[in-house]
């Protein structure tokens, strides 16, 4: 079931760590270097903090206990750093860099020999600043040392059982507000209930309320905007509620 190139990567190892979010990559992950190496061989590493939407932490537990490794809720204050508050256009590097360095810590004490994550094929075509923190800091990408891409990776979390085979990515709460708009405790406090909400009441994923000069610009799928825009008194209802005063909905729709 693992890919042999994936295979063959992990088989190199004794003990490594794991980052694993909520999402379907370091899920697959995960799950892979359990069949390879052994559960007992794996500690998976999970963040908490303010700008992580807490399903992906609950998430996260669910698949270390379905996969039966151990697993380690590290706790992290991206808003400590001056580069993530006001929020430049490579704050994801300066974000992914302290994490890591924070995951690379906690993997030292647990005896793991390396720090894995689930970049994966299809991400290093795309504008990724965190991958430069990757490369500084020696963690290692199975997935795309392997050269698998999301089709595939789709493809084995429906294998593998996991509960994430559906799902779509939810990148943190900090993706919500545009280069230069400083992030605060507060909107990211307002936008993950403002969406929490609307994905309820308009049973859509994905859905985006970005932050912008304390303004709320609502992201869904470009098939959706029609019907949201009917539905819009009840939406601009529960905006309001959160404290936004002016609202709009993205024409291009959600990307």
């Amino acid at each position: 079931m693992i890919p042999e190139p994936l295979r063959g990567f992990l088989s190199g190892f004794r003990r490594v760590a794991v980052a694993l979010s909520g999402g379907v990559d370091s899920a697959v992950l995960t799950a892979a270097v359990a069949r390879v190496l052994g559960p007992e061989s794996v500690v998976a590493l999970t963040a908490t903090g303010p700008i992580f939407p807490p399903e992906e932490l609950e998430l996260a537990r669910r698949t270390a206990c379905l996969l039966g490794v151990e697993h380690r809720e590290v706790p992290f204050e991206a808003l400590r750093l001056r580069a993530f508050r006001e929020n430049p256009p490579d704050r994801c590097y300066h974000c992914k860099r302290a994490l890591l360095e924070s995951f690379l810590s906690v993997a030292r004490e647990a005896g793991a020999e390396a720090l894995f994550d689930g970049t994966q094929r299809d991400d290093l075509g795309e504008d990724r600043p965190g991958l430069r923190a990757l490369r500084e800091l020696g963690v290692k990408s199975p997935l795309a040392e392997a050269g698998l891409g999301k089709t595939e990776i789709r493809r084995l979390a429906h294998a593998l059982g996991l509960p994430q085979a559906e799902r779509i990515s939810s990148p943190c709460l900090a993706t919500r507000f545009p280069p230069g708009e400083p992030v605060t405790p507060e909107g990211l406090r307002l936008v993950y209930l403002a969406e929490k909400e609307l994905r309820a009441r308009l049973g859509l994923w994905p859905l985006r309320v970005r932050w912008v000069r304390g303004e709320a610009r609502l992201e869904v799928p470009p098939a959706e905007i029609s019907a949201v825009f009917a539905r819009r008194s009840e939406v601009l209802g529960v905006l309001r509620r959160f404290g936004f005063r002016r609202i709009s909905l993205d024409l291009e729709g959600y990307r």
